[in-house]
């Protein structure tokens, strides 16, 4: 059996058609549920303060925390003058000079793994490496569930 397939609208115009904002959206909050095991989660905050929504073809997942940034790339960034990661008043609280941009030092952070032992840099790429054919299973499933 010979089976001829056409498309009648270009690739893109079809693709935006079957891929709806409903896919893309359970896409990225299954994609954040599978990486929360690998988000540094010292306290917490950086894994709890996220939001997740589409923004034209794409799922975003975004990490709110102001250090998230630094968090994923998992490199120390210190003031450029004072070499200064932070400034402290001992009871807590971390403040950086305002309107001084970090440079990357080129040290590695360390991780606790306490909350979640899995806890690296770049959580994403370890969590695609590890669980993304059940990301793709579960996104596959959805679109069946839909039609």
């Amino acid at each position: 059996m010979k089976l001829t397939f056409e498309w009648n609208q270009p690739i893109p115009t079809v693709s935006k058609q079957i891929i709806d904002r409903d896919v893309l959206l359970f896409e990225a909050n299954e994609a954040k549920r599978l990486m929360d095991p690998y988000v540094p989660a010292d306290k917490l905050i950086l894994a709890q303060k996220v939001r997740v929504y589409v923004e034209g073809e794409h799922g975003v997942i975004h990490y709110l925390s102001p250090y998230a940034h630094y968090q994923y790339k998992g490199i120390l960034y210190a003031d450029p003058v004072t070499g200064a990661a932070a400034f402290t008043n001992g009871e807590g609280r971390f403040w950086s000079r305002p309107n001084v941009a970090k440079v990357p030092t080129g040290k590695k952070l360390n991780h606790s793994t306490f909350r979640h032992p899995l806890a690296t840099s770049e959580w994403d790429k370890a969590m695609m490496a590890a669980r993304g054919e059940e990301l793709t299973e579960s996104v596959e499933n959805f679109i069946r569930r839909k039609s």
